[in-house]
C-alpha cells in the first residue's frame, strides 16, 4: 500500500469489513430499525460489497432507495 494519501482507488469504500466494529456500526446507524446482528447477518449473506448489503438492508427495513 502506498503512503501517498492522495492516491485512492475506492477499495475501502466499496466493501464493508465485518471484523471492523466501526464499519459495522456506521452501517447500523443508517438502519436504526434493524438490530446489530441483522446487519452482520446481511454482510455474511450478501458478502462484503457495500452496494449489495445496503440494497438488502433497504429491502429488509422497507426504506426507499436513497
Amino acid at each position: 500500500m502506498s503512503d501517498n494519501k492522495q492516491s485512492r482507488d475506492g477499495r475501502d469504500s466499496a466493501k464493508i469489513d465485518s471484523n471492523d466494529a466501526s464499519e459495522v456500526e456506521y452501517v447500523h446507524q443508517q438502519f436504526p430499525g434493524l438490530s446489530h446482528q441483522q446487519v452482520l447477518d446481511a454482510i455474511e449473506q450478501e458478502g462484503p460489497s457495500r452496494e449489495a448489503v445496503m440494497k438488502y438492508l433497504r429491502e429488509k427495513s422497507g426504506q426507499a432507495k436513497r
